[in-house]
């Protein structure tokens, strides 16, 4: 009875305010928080409002002066055609150097990962295009494809029969694109090399007792668990294509004809060479849409993958 009478004393009396313990609580993790807030809004939300804007207005920056166009910037970009040849050029980058360095960086880290002695060694040699600074071995590649005189030339051109490849509008994205290949390699096999020291020993010895070839080890238990790593890598590797400049600025210069004209080298065109600030301002937008995608096609399948892991 006694009992009974507390509670109703306590569930009659007046509402009181927070305590300041668990407010400071509850306030904590914000306040930890906010210097990482304030810098992502400082040098990432800020500057993206900010390129939005920039669309619709022609900015002179001699003279200081901003002047509302509306929508005449995006007509103006998409008239052009630079837009959609850019996006096609990205594109056509993109195949030529995702798949490949995927498959032929998986292969090198199986490669080492079997090696016994040397695998340090194959490891740092692999990885120095990834470390060395990209504008310097462009110059060197762009050397090496020098018409008639440069080592391809001499070599590759003269069995295939393709000679002056930076000339040609034909053959200058796949030079370049060799050139991302030559550094992208390197990249994807350390990651694949990261994910193979994760693959589950046991399962790979079991699969060995009951008589599982190589082929039905790699496919049933490593290729399984090298999911994650897969995944970062294609979507790393998908943005660097995104971002690929120093070697066309170097190379082909986005030529000829706007062949290797990707969408950061039009950017760069627009924006700084011809002092298009609204121009330049739509193919950042478009191109931060690619990265957009790139990130929910990122985000899919870590799900998917995580789904057929939980079965």
């Amino acid at each position: 009875m006694t009992t009974a009478v507390a509670d109703a004393d306590i569930l009659a009396e007046p509402s009181r305010p927070l305590p300041r313990r668990w407010l400071s609580r509850r306030l904590e993790p914000y306040v930890f928080v906010s210097p990482l807030i304030v810098l992502i809004g400082i040098f990432v939300l800020a500057p993206g409002v900010l390129t939005v804007a920039l669309m619709f207005f022609n900015v002179d920056i001699l003279a200081g002066t901003w002047k509302f166009t509306g929508l005449r910037n995006i007509q103006q970009a998409i008239g052009r055609g630079e837009i959609a040849n850019s996006i096609v050029v990205t594109i056509e980058y993109a195949l030529l150097t995702v798949p490949p360095s995927m498959v032929l960086g998986l292969l090198v880290a199986l490669g080492i990962n079997g090696l016994r002695a040397g695998g340090s060694f194959w490891r740092a040699a692999y990885f120095l295009p990834v470390a060395a600074t990209l504008v310097a071995m462009s110059i060197v590649w762009r050397w090496m494809f020098l018409a008639r005189r440069g080592l391809v030339d001499q070599t590759v051109g003269k069995w295939m029969g393709l000679t002056d490849w930076l000339n040609s509008s034909d053959l200058s994205l796949p030079a370049v694109a060799l050139v991302g290949n030559w550094q992208q390699i390197g990249f994807v096999a350390i990651v694949y090399l990261a994910g193979l020291a994760g693959v589950p020993k046991h399962l790979l010895e079991a699969a060995r007792i009951d008589g599982a070839s190589a082929w039905h080890r790699f496919w049933h238990v490593t290729w399984p668990a090298l999911g994650p790593a897969t995944v970062f890598a294609a979507v790393i590797s998908s943005i660097q294509a995104l971002r690929i400049f120093d070697t066309i600025a170097t190379m082909t210069k986005g030529g000829p004809a706007a062949s290797s004209e990707t969408l950061t080298y039009l950017l760069w065109k627009r924006g700084i060479y011809y002092f298009d600030i609204g121009g330049g301002a739509v193919v950042t937008v478009v191109l931060l849409a690619f990265a957009l995608l790139a990130t929910w096609i990122q985000k899919r399948a870590s799900r998917r993958l995580e789904r057929a892991g939980s079965r």
